[in-house]
């Protein structure tokens, strides 16, 4: 098989035309001048022809001696047997991908499969020679390139495979093999390696994602070098049935709140395999485990349990609660955690869109007697109320949330104000009245990127419902933060399931937009709300947190930027609705808050994505440190600006818990974050061997057991050899010759012209 390593190098063959140009100039007719003598220098028409040859042997000389320096350049390579034996075997490129997700943590054998990983890696280092260069890569969430670019420095690949980070999270294996085959792009070598090893589990292989196994194949035959791709399962083989306890995502009712306010988690504790069995459960805040907070739970096989702890905390400050599990084979799956911010006074802005004379009658009346209420002098909220006019850029600076409050409309600077007020982390509330202007608003509803989560259809009426009285439907409220105020809770909770709707804004979500010039009858609404079953809708992240016996929204929430918006279908005073005179009043406009403020923390995020938290005035960057889960400090970057400076760290493809901390500062308390991760990786299912078939069939990817067979099967391979070298003699050998021509002619000319070689 013959190959270029530079392709483009090929157009330097126009220089092939240049001896022959030169050629024909020298064969250029001129004036002839007879004189005596001339015929005495004439030579015979046999020399003519022996001459004309040459100089024809010469010109076709001289453009081989061009065509072998431009192939030469372009670095042609050769795979064949014949040159097997030649230079001492290939030299190569090698790229490690190591699995570094939570499963092969397992602890069910002597050493765990990430051990063995990283010491087959050792092993095969051995087997390089002078010339080869190596590459390593971390596959969690995110991809981590530890040794990039390619490198012949052995020592530095050993090092950096010791310090290689226990196993967390997840992994994506033909993303990690995509990256690999791209770092291989800027090798040297001919021979070039991708070598992956796992624990043989499937989900890291997404056998049915077909997309990513286009791309890698795409990348493959892409590459100017085809590279082999290697799978090392290091882990599965002869296993038997693995036993696993984990732990699922935490769910919280809020992530900001205030002292002695409650908090409630949720998640669920699965087994795989085994028989009916119990397990304890603990609760933890900040590695602490709280001995009144132990749940002793029942696992069936294969089966779940749904776990639910309530806390308060008596200080503000910032936490980690954890759940965790007794101790098992899998450790990476037994603890979940989430960041929790614990602040005193929340500083909300509450805007009056009617102001009155007497206060009672006013929008915000009832709303700041919920949240601020006379008489205490350290409220969980402090409301701030002014009118729509007042409303500016200014008047939101350091605010944690906004309630609009029958607002008819915003001017452009105040609708680009809020835009980036949430956008950077606030809290938008719009409790709309019989003064919205429903056309005004909606143009910010006007696609899913739009600030509001839905539009404003029309104002439906009670008195007009086929079923009265239009209540919220209890099996609506599903999300974690509005569980609470179901009837089924205690006993009865709150009364907030019993509120009657006079009057509400038919609300349409971004994604099902409904003409406002439309009639919208129940039956239909019944229909949207069942084929939206549940509280999220994905195509646009709108969720309905509460529904009415109508099937209207009663409430809807997204995210905007890194804030989060909520618009009700109801003002919040006593015209449309008897929530004012509810117990459900005050905790429902709590919730509202924390869940509306609490996004601009950003304390809980996904692999990936980076972590900002807010400068104190006087300080600079070089006063902060981010400690990552493998305990390493890192000095952050700067983010925000001129008003709202911060720190922000880019790097969090390690799954766990992070720690922003002042060093100069040992007594400033610390603030939390924590990096989740896709807990599917408990699922241990191995790749079955039909899964592994389909995975080697076309040749792409290639299974190995062992070293030793890796290197085997490589030596089968017949060699790739590039012969830019000998082509270098060619040249060489070509232009000595050249030379040698070039002097015979002028030699014999000269000869022919003293001997009078004539006719």
């Amino acid at each position: 098989m013959f190959d270029l390593l530079n392709p483009a190098m090929l157009f330097g063959l126009a220089g092939l035309a240049l001896p022959v140009l030169a050629h024909l100039l020298s064969k250029r007719k001129f004036d002839i001048v007879e004189w005596g003598a001339m015929r005495f220098l004439e030579i015979g028409q046999r020399t003519k022809r022996k001459i004309k040859l040459e100089e024809l042997l010469l010109l076709l000389l001289r453009m081989g001696l061009i065509a072998a320096a431009v192939f030469a350049m372009t670095r042609p390579w050769v795979r064949s047997s014949l040159f097997a034996g030649l230079g001492g075997g290939p030299r190569r490129d090698v790229v490690y991908v190591v699995d570094g997700s939570y499963s092969m943590g397992w602890e069910g054998r002597a050493v765990t499969p990430h051990a063995a990983a990283t010491q087959w890696v050792h092993d095969a280092i051995e087997q390089l020679g002078p010339g080869d260069n190596v590459g390593l890569l971390d596959a969690r969430d995110q991809v981590r390139p530890v040794v990039s670019p390619l490198t012949s420095d052995f020592d530095l690949l050993r090092s950096r495979l010791d310090e290689l980070p226990q196993p967390s999270g997840t992994s994506r294996l033909l993303t990690a093999a995509q990256q690999a085959v791209q770092m291989l792009g800027a090798g040297t070598n001919l021979r070039r390696d991708v070598v992956i090893l796992t624990d043989g589990q499937a989900l890291a292989w997404s056998p049915e994602d077909q997309a990513s196994r286009m791309r890698l194949a795409a990348l493959v035959n892409e590459a100017a070098v085809k590279p082999d791709i290697w799978l090392v399962d290091i882990g599965s083989k002869g296993e038997v049935e693995r036993i696993n306890y984990s732990v699922g995502a935490l769910r919280l009712s809020r992530e900001l709140t205030v002292p002695d306010f409650t908090v409630r988690v949720q998640t669920v504790v699965r087994q795989s395999g085994g028989t009916h069995t119990r397990r304890n459960v603990y609760l933890e805040v900040n590695g602490q485990r709280l001995d009144d907070k132990t749940l002793n739970i029942n696992l069936p096989p294969d089966g779940e349990a749904f776990v639910q702890f309530d806390h308060r905390f008596a200080e503000s400050g910032s936490y980690v609660i954890s759940v965790v599990l007794e101790p098992d084979h899998l450790p990476g799956d037994n603890r979940a955690e989430a960041a929790v911010v614990i602040e005193d006074g929340l500083p909300v802005l509450l805007v009056d869109g009617d102001p009155q004379a007497d206060p009672v009658q006013s929008e915000t009346f009832f709303a700041r007697s919920a949240l601020t209420p006379q008489g205490v002098s350290s409220p969980w909220v402090r409301a701030k109320v002014i009118t729509t006019s007042e409303l500016s850029a200014a008047e939101l600076e350091g605010r944690a949330a906004v309630f609009l409050c029958n607002v008819p409309q915003l001017t452009a600077d105040q609708t680009a104000a809020l835009e980036a007020f949430v956008a950077s982390g606030g809290g938008l509330v719009i409790a709309p009245g019989d003064r919205t202007d429903a056309q005004a608003w909606n143009q910010l509803a006007a696609t899913a990127d739009g600030l509001l989560p839905g539009q404003f259809v029309q104002q439906k009426l009670e008195a007009d419902a086929e079923e009265r009285p239009v209540l919220v439907k209890n099996d609506s409220l599903q999300m974690p933060w509005i569980t609470m105020f179901r009837s089924e809770e205690g006993d009865g909770g709150f009364d907030f399931t019993r509120v009657r709707y006079s009057t509400w804004w038919q609300l349409a979500p971004t994604d099902q937009v409904v003409d406002a010039a439309e009639s919208v009858d129940s039956e239909l609404a019944d229909d949207a709300a069942a084929a939206t079953d549940g509280p999220s809708l994905a195509a646009t992240g709108v969720q309905v947190a509460a529904r009415l016996s109508t099937g209207d929204p009663a409430i809807l929430r997204k995210t905007f930027g890194r804030g989060s918006v909520v618009l009700l279908a109801i003002p919040v005073d006593d015209a449309w609705s008897t929530l004012p005179g509810s117990r459900a009043l005050a905790p429902l406009l709590h919730e509202i808050v924390f869940l509306a403020a609490g996004h601009q923390r950003g304390r809980n995020v996904d692999a990936g994505t980076p972590l900002l938290a807010a400068m104190q005035s006087g300080t600079t960057v070089e006063d902060y440190r981010f400690v990552t889960p493998t305990g390493a400090e890192v000095i952050p970057s700067a983010a925000g600006d001129e008003f709202r400076p911060e720190v922000r760290l880019n790097d969090t493809s390690i799954a766990g818990t992070y720690k922003l901390t002042k060093p100069a500062q040992p007594d400033w308390p610390a603030q939390f974050f924590v990096v989740n991760f896709d807990r599917n990786e408990s699922d241990l299912t191995s790749l079955t061997e039909p899964e592994v078939n389909a995975l080697t069939q076309d040749g792409l990817i290639r299974a190995v057991d062992s070293l030793e067979e890796l290197v085997a099967l490589q030596a089968d391979d017949a060699p790739k050899k590039e012969v830019w070298a000998m082509l270098l003699f060619v040249v060489l050998g070509l232009l000595s010759f050249e030379v040698f021509m070039t002097r015979r002619l002028v030699q014999r000319g000269h000869g022919l012209v003293d001997s009078g070689d004539a006719d």
